[in-house]
């Protein structure tokens, strides 16, 4: 037997045809009740249909707020409204009170505004844009043009005033027309069917009550269905999904000025007609200004408040504490002197991602509160921002503030995560001096900070001296990147000299090679040596350019040389553990033989610690190296934590004893015997050894007897200029028996 699959049938869902069909059903009640009040009551049909409709549509408000959650507040003040105005209609049916249905029909208006305000606010980043006094006052605005429009036409004034209710009852559904239009726009609500449908009904009431006012009876009851009827079809129609959207301050005022701007020009109009005439239109007007004028006011109340709000806010809202502001505040007035600490919690990073911001939003609530147990009276506890903590206290003391600063530490601590915090401490004296300015201060206090999370000392007081070391090593780094903005379209720069340092053979005192090393010719601090600049260069990450510079730089140089009279002689270049990991590296060094180099004038070297630290991408490095014909040089062999294992598997072609063994060696036996291993495992395995350090001629012999190959070191020279190896060159090999020893 075969199984049939039964499909559960899909509920129609807002925007689709249920919805629709649901909003045409109220066009369909309405027209088969004209018809049977037509035949049922044919005197009262119209007042039976007018109140028929109402109650139908009250019964489709009442099961839209009940069964959508969406805009409930809204359409709960439209059903209100519809209520109000079907109890006028249905009073006048029955009692024959044609004041209660106009008191009513205005009452319905005022409702609609105010459901229409409230659609506003739920569409929009904002609070309620308009009050009850915008809306009465732009009726009386209204009000006003239209009765200084029939004075200038020469209506009398009773005429005039005869016509006030229905100008009035226009005058509301016209601000109904006018905010639906406005809620429309500023709730992004254009493509929207709902306000266009009650724009079309009020539109539609409007018109109906105008004729009637123009001596045209019958139209009125007819446009005030026509509305009552819009709103229950809105009702029914599908809730389009919208982004709420920020309301300007522009958008809450123009209503407003725009009322106040009508209300002045009808004032300012009926001066030139005759007084008699323009009485009514005087009055409304003036009941305009001063009704929005109290709105206006009370705008501008609203946002000077705001505005000395914002900026009298001087508590964070997630501790407690005094924010920045306060900080600000407190640190800028005129001080004899005082201390100021820095706090920064220790790795809240780590608790922020292992444990997710609402623990580290805790963690800093926790930190505040036991800080706050521990500052003296008359101190200032402050939050700066994420985890950063401040303490201004109005005592200039040292001692007074570093015993503080150990109170904080220790209080920190005291938690279930072994919270730590770093704490940079500073003073100014009674006398001020250079750290009297606040923001000074603040500079030397989180300085000292930074040293403290940098050494892990928990506290640190400001020191002068590594404050001056750390500003000219910040400036070194901005020099460094300055340098790069402004060198050369290959990589290189002016002010990075490529120096030379010979390596001399132990065995017949020829120059084999030389070894590139970097200069900075700083404009201000002069020739600067590696260990001035190297580490701000690792830490700003120019690394790689640094590299690409003394690559291209020594291998013009060396292709000038074998093409001088040198042609054994090669040049070694130090390559960072960046590179053995860099893509780019071996197009570029393709992109330095493409100009003619022989791949063997070129060593590249690499410390052991930089292969085991990227051992697989090092291992492929150096192979594909290999086979482009360059030299592979370990450096600094001995200083890391390699093994045989890796020094068996690499394709070296030299290995490079590291100076802190050269320069032990006739005073340590211990250091002798692994030299003397290590220049033995390397022959096993087919490497040249370089030792370098050498600074006289008995460690040299001693290398000497030792195997070693060749020698670097101040013995022979220390790295020269470009313009000044050529002369040594010449020199050396006219005294080779110098320069063995």
């Amino acid at each position: 037997m075969t199984r049939r699959t039964v499909r559960p049938r899909a509920s129609a869902a807002p925007g689709t045809s249920g919805s629709c069909t649901r909003a045409v059903v109220p066009l369909v009640a309405v027209v088969l009740l004209a018809l049977a009040a037509a035949l049922l009551c044919p005197g009262q049909a119209v007042a039976v249909l007018r109140t028929g409709a109402g109650a139908l549509v009250l019964a489709l408000l009442h099961e839209r707020v009940r069964r959508v959650e969406a805009e409930r507040d809204v359409w709960r003040w439209f059903r209100t409204a519809v209520l109000v105005a079907t109890a006028g209609s249905a009073l006048d049916l029955a009692a024959g009170v044609p004041l209660a249905l106009t008191g009513a029909g205005l009452a319905g208006c005022a409702l609609l505004y105010r459901g229409l305000i409230v659609w506003n606010r739920t569409s929009t980043r904002t609070a309620d844009p308009g009050d009850w006094l915008n809306g009465i006052s732009a009726i009386f605005a209204v009000v006003a043009v239209a009765d200084l429009v029939l004075a200038a036409t020469g209506r009398p004034l009773p005429a005039v005033v005869g016509v006030q209710p229905v100008l009035v009852g226009a005058a509301a559904l016209f601000v109904v027309l006018g905010t639906t239009l406005t809620v429309a726009v500023m709730a992004a609500l254009l493509t929207d069917l709902r306000p266009w449908v009650l724009s079309a009904g009020t539109g539609a009431a409007l018109a109906g009550l105008v004729l009637e006012g123009t001596g045209r009876p019958g139209w009125a009851v007819p446009g005030a269905a026509a509305l009552v009827l819009s709103v229950g079809i809105s009702s029914q129609l599908p809730v389009r999904p919208t982004r709420p959207q920020p309301a300007t301050t522009q958008s809450l005022t123009v209503g407003a000025f725009v009322v106040l701007a009508a209300g002045v020009a009808v004032l300012a109009g009926a001066t030139r007609l005759p007084p008699q005439a323009t009485t009514p239109a005087v009055l409304w007007a003036a009941a305009a200004v001063v009704g929005v004028s109290f709105r206006v006011v009370h705008l501008i109340g609203d946002l000077s408040s705001l505005a000395v709000r914002q900026q009298e806010a001087l508590t964070d809202e997630l501790t407690g504490l005094a924010n920045r502001r306060a900080f600000d505040r407190a640190l800028a007035a005129p001080s004899p002197g005082r201390a100021l600490l820095v706090l920064d919690v220790d790795r809240f990073k780590e608790v922020n991602d292992r444990y997710g911001h609402h623990t580290g939003d805790r963690l800093l609530a926790s930190v505040a509160q036991r800080l706050t147990g521990t500052v003296p009276d008359g101190a200032l506890l402050c939050r700066l921002g994420g985890d950063e903590f401040a303490v201004l206290v109005p005592d200039p003391d040292e001692g007074t503030a570093l015993a503080l600063a150990g109170e904080l530490l220790a209080a920190a601590g005291a938690d279930e995560r072994r919270t730590g915090v770093s704490i940079g401490v500073a003073t100014d004296g009674a006398t001020g001096g250079a750290a009297g300015d606040g923001a000074e201060l603040f500079r030397r206090a989180d300085t000292a900070m930074y040293q403290a999370k940098a050494a892990r000392s928990g506290v640190r007081l400001y020191d002068a001296v590594l404050d001056a070391a750390a500003r000219r090593r910040a400036g070194l780094a901005d020099d460094l990147h300055a340098l790069w903005r402004e060198g050369s379209a290959d990589g290189t720069v002016d002010q990075l000299e490529v120096f030379y340092q010979p390596q001399v053979a132990l065995a017949d005192g020829r120059v084999r090679g030389v070894e590139a090393l970097v200069r900075w010719r700083h404009p201000v601090l002069g020739l600067l040596p590696p260990a001035a600049f190297l580490d701000v260069v690792e830490d700003e990450g120019l690394t790689g350019p640094l590299t690409v510079h003394v690559l291209r730089t020594a291998a013009r140089d060396a292709g000038r040389w074998r093409a001088g009279g040198w042609p054994e002689l090669s040049v070694s270049v130090n390559l960072s553990g960046d590179h053995l990991s860099d893509p780019a590296l071996l197009p570029l060094l393709q992109d330095v033989l493409a100009g003619g180099l022989d791949a063997a004038a070129v060593v590249l070297e690499v410390t052991e610690t930089a292969l085991v630290q990227e051992a697989d991408a090092g291992l492929d490095l150096c192979h594909a190296l290999r086979r482009l014909g360059f030299g592979l040089s370990i450096d600094d062999y001995g200083t890391g934590y390699s093994s045989l294992a890796h020094l068996s598997d690499l394709p070296a072609t030299e290995l490079k004893v590291d100076r802190s063994f050269t320069q032990r060696l006739l005073t340590d036996g211990g250091v002798r015997a692994i030299v003397a291993a290590t220049v033995g495992l390397a022959h096993e395995l087919g490497l040249r050894v370089v030792a370098e350090g050498a600074e006289d001629l008995p460690t040299v012999d001693a290398l000497r007897l030792l195997g070693c190959d060749d020698v670097q070191g101040f013995v022979h020279a220390r790295p020269m200029p470009v313009g000044d190896l050529g002369p040594w060159l010449v020199a050396h090999h006219r005294a080779p028996s110098a320069a063995q020893g």
